[in-house]
């Protein structure tokens, strides 16, 4: 079988707080950079705890997400027996549900609708929501909305946002675009940068605290994990 321990450990080194109930937390990051990677990442520590995932994919195609989930898990217990990856993934299956929108079509209403759907028919409670490739445009009222769905479903959500090179601007809290007009709606902001030495994990904001004085982590462009 696989070390799960192993995950765990590498989770909590992630130093990414967990969202309390109706909270909302976003990874903010350029094209490429790995904010889907990270957002599956942070999905599976639910999952391995035995907790179900809604990974939400906006312009995105689910069996694209379901390859995520699998390689991730691959590289991470490289050093175990496939067959017990295997039995692994397998396992885990149920505890993910990939609920998929075109841009244009994506709203908070359905989505909610989607939830509900889940939990009446499915049995489905979601511990978690994943809400990746929605462009953000700076609309603070369609966040403002989901923030209110995360509430009412009583359910904790990451987002994914992504920077512009062009678009420096930042705010006097030091939140850049697209967030800078919205961050107040946010419990956690985490920005990620590609280096050479891998994926720079940075807190803007966690638990509702600025410029928290936890250092930066380093992450694994594979594992995802940091070092050691």
């Amino acid at each position: 079988m696989t070390d799960e321990n192993a995950f765990r450990t590498g989770y909590e080194k992630m130093s990414v707080s967990r969202l309390a109930p109706g909270e909302m937390g976003v990874l903010l990051a350029r094209a490429g950079a790995g904010k889907t990677a990270v957002l599956t990442h942070l999905a599976l520590g639910y999952i391995l705890d035995r907790q179900p995932v809604l990974h939400v994919c906006v312009d995105g195609v689910p069996d694209k997400v379901k390859v995520w989930y699998s390689e991730l898990l691959r590289h991470i217990f490289s050093t175990a027996p496939q067959a017990g990856v295997l039995e692994l993934e397998h396992s885990l299956e149920p505890l993910r549900f990939i609920m998929s929108f075109l841009n244009q079509t994506f709203s908070p209403e359905k989505l909610e609708a989607g939830i509900d759907n889940l939990r009446t028919q499915a049995k489905f409670d979601p511990a978690v929501i994943i809400l990746d490739g929605l462009d953000f445009g700076r609309d603070r009222g369609l966040f403002e909305k989901i923030g209110e769905l995360a509430r009412r479903q009583a359910t904790p959500l990451w987002a994914s946002a992504r920077s512009h090179r062009h678009i420096p601007e930042v705010n006097e809290r030091g939140i850049p675009y697209p967030i800078d007009t919205m961050d107040d709606l946010f419990s956690s902001i985490f920005v990620l940068h590609q280096e050479s030495s891998g994926i720079r994990l940075k807190a803007l904001k966690e638990k509702g605290d600025y410029n928290p004085s936890r250092g930066d982590t380093i992450l694994d462009p594979i594992t995802l994990l940091p070092p050691g």
